[in-house]
């Protein structure tokens, strides 16, 4: 073969390996202990055949998640489409999720951190008879010591697949407030990363005992909403900027979890 061949060739070969993405190449299933589960998210606003058959499912069948690495590849971008998902569909393992997928069958789309790109239904319609049930639970609680006990005996469990990490086993709950930029700095809401890092900063000052996380919630070319998650004893002494539309709010006590049946 000559040398403008073999070039040609490595092109061609190169598109092909690195235009495609593994969604779950970085896991070694036989190892053990990883579990697949797909929770239903939007099907019944936005019906599915496959969905409504399938229903929620969950497998911890080594060959049948190495399955799932060799036919989830994917290379076919798929933009953003405002359609909601039928599935939410996460990596587990010791109970948490380690990675997490959502699939709108419809729009034949998988969003992914890697990426959006077409999902072919079959891809999943191929696994239907290998696939098992879980059984769902949601539980209420009082208090935060209540919650967070109860979800760290939970994750003790052995026959958990996956429970959630709700922001109250942190924080007791949020409030916002509203940082107004200076005169001619420019669009306020283009440098929210930089400001959240810098008001993260003053904040961490004031309250050097308080846990907390800011989020951004949106603004304008003066204005910056900022989203807080914190303790209360943080919201009640909060005096640095005027507070926003969401006044302190504390987080409902729910937990759902995922289980194989006994």
């Amino acid at each position: 073969m000559k040398k403008a061949e073999l070039i040609l060739a490595f092109f061609l070969l190169s598109t092909v390996i690195f235009g495609q993405t593994q969604l779950l190449k970085d896991y070694d299933f036989d190892k053990g202990g990883f579990t697949l589960l797909g929770s239903l998210t939007d099907a019944e606003t936005d019906p599915n055949g496959l969905a409504d058959s399938l229903g929620e499912f969950y497998t911890d069948d080594i060959a049948v998640l190495n399955s799932f690495k060799k036919e989830w590849i994917f290379k076919t971008p798929s933009p953003k489409y405002a359609c909601g998902y039928h599935y939410a569909v996460y990596l587990c393992k010791g109970g948490l999720a380690i990675e997490s997928f959502r699939i709108n069958l419809n729009c034949n789309e998988i969003a992914t951190e890697k990426g959006y790109f077409y999902f072919d239904s079959n891809k999943l319609r191929m696994f239907k008879g290998k696939l098992k049930k879980p059984f769902t639970k949601y539980d209420n609680f009082y208090s935060f010591s209540d919650a967070r006990s109860a979800r760290t005996k939970i994750l003790s469990e052995t026959n958990l697949i996956m429970t959630y990490t709700p922001d109250w086993t942190k924080y007791e709950g949020e409030f916002s407030f509203v940082y107004t930029c200076p005169k001619g700095s420019g669009d306020c809401l283009d440098k929210e990363t930089k400001l959240l890092l810098q008001l993260t900063g003053e904040m961490k000052k004031t309250f050097p005992n308080e846990i907390f996380e800011l989020e951004g919630g949106g603004g304008s070319n003066t204005d910056l909403d900022v989203n807080v998650k914190c303790n209360k004893t943080l919201a009640d002494n909060f005096k640095l900027y005027p507070l926003g539309w969401k006044k302190w709010s504390p987080y409902q006590l729910g937990l759902t979890s995922y289980w194989i049946k006994k």
